[in-house]
């Protein structure tokens, strides 16, 4: 029992240094200019394209639809403790802007194109694609790797706003038809600007580029380890999507601990 408890750790401490190490590869390489040759930019644009551009209505629509959720219960909030709009929308938003579009955002973004990237690189690897790349002189770090995690940590990040606006617009919209909100749209947003913090900002930012960039580096990772046939990509793309889920939330958490410094409601010393 000892000896697998050790070797879990040995192993989730190996999958964690090669992580580190790919991102750090990544962010080496983005700041030398040597590493922007034009087609590094079109595999960058296109990965772009696919990751954020054609996510954009399937954020809004995560949005939207999450906002129903919330802007409902918040109505139920609002009848059982007696209290009004102006002390539950502060708590809604951050709630928005600190949890919800974050996690939303990267599982948006782990599902369209987090699984495809890890099942093309994996393909490449099987067919001998990247073999010919490196025969060629070309680093498939820098050609492959770099852009497909940059795009996954630019899209995340502004899929991140598009759900956070969604969800309040449409919040507001539905509570408003449900008799949850009686201010204005003009008085509503006021009040949300106003409640906007650096703090928010401090949360916000971490929680989707670390987490996109840890996401993205696992995908490529596991999509870059196949072993064996075309047969195994399946289970490999299948696997890096759970792989980089786990790893959104363990952020997540981790990030929410460092900066409220609480472990529940226990406050750490």
């Amino acid at each position: 029992m000892t000896e697998f408890l050790g070797n879990q750790f040995l192993g989730r401490c190996g999958t964690i240094a090669s992580i580190l190490a790919i991102l750090w590869a990544t962010v080496k390489l983005a700041l030398r200019p040597q590493s922007w040759t034009p087609p590094v930019r079109g595999v960058l644009a296109r990965q772009l394209l696919f990751t954020g551009v054609d996510g954009i209505a399937v954020a809004c629509r995560f949005g939207a639809a999450v906002g129903v959720l919330i802007i409902v219960q918040a109505a139920l909030w609002i009848d059982a403790l007696g209290v009004t709009t102006d002390i539950i929308a502060p708590m809604l938003w951050r709630a928005i802007v600190r949890e919800l579009a974050p996690l939303l955002a990267c599982m948006v973004v782990i599902g369209r194109s987090g699984i495809a990237i890890s099942t093309e690189l994996a393909t490449m690897l099987v067919n001998g694609e990247i073999e010919v790349l490196d025969a060629q002189g070309i680093d498939p770090m820098t050609a492959l790797v770099m852009p497909r995690i940059i795009s996954m940590v630019v899209s995340v990040f502004g899929l991140a706003i598009i759900i956070a606006s969604s969800m309040v617009v449409t919040g507001y919209v539905i509570g408003w038809s449900m008799g949850a909100i009686h201010v204005s749209w003009t008085t509503f947003l006021d009040g949300i600007i106003r409640e906007f913090n650096s703090l928010d900002l401090l949360f916000f930012v971490p929680k989707t580029v670390i987490a996109a960039a840890f996401a993205g580096a696992i995908c490529c990772i596991d999509g870059l380890n196949v072993r064996g046939s075309i047969t195994d990509v399946s289970r490999v793309s299948s696997r890096s999507g759970i792989r980089a889920l786990t790893a959104v939330f363990f952020v997540s958490a981790v990030l929410s601990v460092l900066i409220y410094g609480r472990i529940l409601v226990f406050k750490i010393l």
